[in-house]
């Protein structure tokens, strides 16, 4: 099948994510490190729609990658997510350290994952700016499930040092209300018919 999406991205989570929408995808990884960019609690959906953007921005500038690795490709879509615990801002944690911080700080709170998209149509240029969020709660985790998580690294890449699914399905003490993929990096209720109406566009001779 040939791609029509780019993603900006080296998530695997966020490919599958397309993939299960219907969407086939050719996936660039933009060179931006967003650990180092700044996100503020109280604007935290604004910022991450603005760094979506900038990963955006940084694939489109590199045509020559685009048009050799995607050549059929409509539309580009980039993607940010932090959890916001009160005041705080948490991405992808750099340390084990840090990763244990992190969830141990959420036990028995509930945090706010916000994930911002930026889509940008290739032909024209234009893009579309989406945010949504969702809220997750976490009991108290038990010593042993918060040190097996650390020690095999299922907190790397990862904001706030988790994946809902992985550790739902472990049975870790944890619910949420809003849309599941939010949480897990692209919210695909609210993303795929924008990216429906793109594409169909970008089929229409110009």
């Amino acid at each position: 099948m040939t791609a029509r999406v780019v993603l900006a991205s080296s998530s695997l989570r966020r490919r599958a994510l397309l993939a299960s929408a219907g969407f086939s995808t050719v996936a660039i990884a933009p060179l931006v490190d967003d650990g180092s960019l700044r996100v503020r609690a109280q604007t935290a959906k604004r910022d991450c729609v603005a760094l979506a953007w900038f990963k955006a921005a940084q694939v489109m500038n590199n045509r020559a990658l685009l048009e050799s690795a995607a050549p059929h490709a409509y539309v580009l879509v980039a993607a940010d997510t932090v959890c916001v615990l009160g005041t705080e801002v948490m991405g992808k944690p750099a340390t084990a350290d840090e990763a244990r911080r992190m969830l141990t700080a959420t036990m028995g709170r509930t945090q706010c994952v916000v994930t911002g998209v930026c889509l940008v149509d290739l032909r024209s240029g234009e893009r579309t700016l989406l945010a949504d969020a969702a809220h997750v709660q976490f009991g108290e985790m038990s010593k042993a499930q918060l040190d097996d998580h650390i020690a095999h690294g299922a907190w790397q890449g990862r904001a706030g040092g988790y994946n809902i699914e992985e550790v739902a399905k472990l049975g870790w003490p944890v619910s949420w209300t809003g849309d599941q993929t939010t949480i897990t990096g692209l919210p695909i209720s609210l993303l795929t018919p924008v990216l429906k109406k793109m594409l169909l566009r970008g089929m229409m001779p110009e």
